[in-house]
């Protein structure tokens, strides 16, 4: 894939810096590979298919395309030394795009496990090689490739699929039927009334009507549900950044892991714009892509992902665990490891889910980062926190308005904020506010009020919206299993109290708690969810491979020796 670009309009656009493979790196590959010789109008993969080998163009010349309606549109044109390749192809999903063979010559095709051979004995050439499918998700989606979405932007299903494609990364087209002319075109050529919106049309030519996030899932590829008939050695569910950590040192160490999460692999972080301070990353990295890299190495260990489906009930006995899903789905396993998370309260505004991550914030820690010397702010919420934000982004430069559904600021802040607040002309508190509408193309623009007394509505300028109506935890399914401290969140280890004993189901002996061990033996708790937790992505991290660790344990098995169980 390389040199050139053309965009519908024809404009040529350059790719994001790549280097062609060495001679010593095409060596290693052909180890694992096999040359065949290929002739022009060849396809070697086709949009909508579901596998593919990683190609390395040996000589001739390969075109990448996408066709929509009939219209083929050549995206970009690869030589000798570039491979053919997207993160799809580490993740599962269903192709965005055909290549086809411009000039014949020879490629060299390298099955996508022998691939994963070559990453771990070469890490350059796999850093490398990850690196640049991250830069083709991204140009992938800049150039609009993917299924599209056709639905109205007032249509609460439809803002499900658009906001599951966006956490998932998945390349798509909204066609708004409300404005897009385009949208009216393709119902037609579909035969589809306005009334089964939304639609979404796929790669490869299917047609999904009002489809579930599961059904879009299922069709683009994106995780898988739950394996029928199989016992699990464990079952994580939420794949944050304490979830994934499980999901790679279980897998890792041979259980049999299953991971599952109600939306998508990355939890809250995979919104975060940037993690600046996180340890072993110097220049900091995006949220999406930690995340995507946690579930790339989470699928290498052969860990199941389950996607996307919410947990609803648990259940069992000592030899297992029974986790019932909206999805109608239930996992077995012998362990688990709740790693849900919280989940910040959202507002009811148009356009709050597209802009989520992009100018959309639930902490004021990173808006400074993100936006501009002197751009304004609108903070929803008025207690301790809103009020602490406001002050600190003020303090940064930043213009803050203050929306507030109640009348008076004491209901729920502390009197020495109302004062500071009050003294600084940077911060205008409205009283009586709700935020209807959020505007901006690639970033949040601007922001429409609505005074609630007067019903009268205006239009702010803001290049950041911070969310501060509280957060819950995900534990509504659990409440008549496991105990739960007073505001909802899992009690762990030495805090379930000093008299609390395990009879081993294999020895019969008695035991404390683990650690991270909740109510239930054999279930385990890490990350935000827990009570007394440490919010924080890198104490996540290390709840969720400690809980592993008990989890071997609790089966019996020494850590780095667990044999996996089918």
């Amino acid at each position: 894939m390389a040199c050139v670009l053309h965009r519908s309009s024809g404009d040529p656009v350059p790719l994001p810096p790549e280097l062609r493979l060495t001679e010593e790196q095409i060596s290693l590959l052909h180890r694992e590979g096999q040359v065949r010789r290929v002739a022009t109008g060849e396809v070697l993969f086709r949009e909508g298919d579901r596998g593919y080998d990683f190609i390395v163009i040996l000589s001739g010349r390969v075109a990448i395309v996408d066709h929509q309606a009939k219209t083929e549109r050549e995206l970009a044109t690869g030589g000798h030394g570039q491979f053919v390749a997207e993160l799809s192809l580490l993740t599962g999903e269903r192709l965005f795009t055909t290549a086809v063979v411009t000039e014949p010559g020879e490629v060299l095709a390298v099955p996508v496990d022998r691939l994963h051979a070559v990453i771990s004995q070469d890490q350059g050439l796999g850093q490398w090689i990850i690196r640049t499918m991250f830069a083709r998700r991204e140009w992938l989606m800049a150039m609009q490739t993917g299924p599209r979405i056709v639905g109205s932007r007032s249509s609460p299903q439809t803002r499900r699929l658009l906001e599951f494609a966006a956490r998932n990364r998945l390349p798509h087209v909204w066609l708004d039927t409300d404005s897009d002319p385009e949208a009216k075109v393709v119902l037609a050529h579909h035969h589809t009334p306005l009334s089964q919106t939304p639609v979404v049309v796929m790669r490869g030519g299917e047609l999904l009507r009002q489809p579930s996030t599961a059904e879009l899932a299922r069709a683009a590829g994106i995780g898988s549900g739950p394996a029928a008939a199989k016992t699990y050695d464990v079952a994580i569910i939420g794949a944050g950044p304490a979830g994934l950590a499980a999901a790679v040192y279980g897998a890792s160490e041979g259980l049999c892991t299953a991971l599952v999460d109600a939306l998508a692999v990355g939890g809250q972080i995979g919104t975060t714009s940037r993690l600046e301070n996180y340890l072993g990353f110097p220049v900091g990295i995006s949220g999406d892509e930690f995340a995507q890299r946690a579930y790339i190495q989470a699928l290498r260990f052969g860990a199941s992902i389950v996607l996307p489906a919410t947990a609803t009930g648990l259940s069992g006995d000592a030899t297992a665990q029974l986790i019932q899903f909206d999805t109608g789905d239930t996992i077995t396993a012998r362990s688990v490891i709740i790693a849900t998370g919280v989940t910040y309260r959202k507002i009811d505004a148009t356009g709050l889910d597209r802009l989520a991550g992009l100018g959309v914030f639930y902490s004021p820690l990173g808006v400074d980062d993100e936006i501009h010397p002197g751009d304004p702010v609108v903070i929803v919420g008025g207690g301790n926190s809103a009020g602490q934000a406001a002050i600190w982004l003020a303090g940064r430069g930043h213009p803050v308005i203050m929306a507030l559904r109640g009348a008076d600021l004491a209901e729920s802040m502390s009197r020495y904020l109302i004062g500071r607040i009050a003294g600084r002309p940077d911060i205008e508190v409205r009283y009586h506010t709700e935020v209807r509408e959020l505007v901006g193309s690639r970033w949040l623009e601007r922001v429409e009020v609505e005074n609630v007394a007067t019903g009268t509505r205006e239009t702010v300028r803001a290049a950041a919206l911070v969310i501060l109506v509280g957060a819950e935890p995900h534990t509504d399914w659990l409440a008549a299993r496991v105990m739960l401290d007073e505001a909802g969140y899992i009690v762990t280890g030495s805090a379930l109290g000093p008299g609390t004993r395990y009879q081993s189901a294999r020895t019969g002996r008695y035991r404390d708690p683990y650690l991270l061990e909740t109510s239930v033996p054999g279930v385990f708790a890490a990350g935000d969810v827990r009570s007394g937790s440490v919010k924080r992505a890198a104490a996540a991290v290390g709840e969720g491979s400690i809980a592993v660790r008990f989890v071997s344990e609790y089966l019996g098995r020494r850590a780095g020796f667990a044999t996996t169980a089918g």
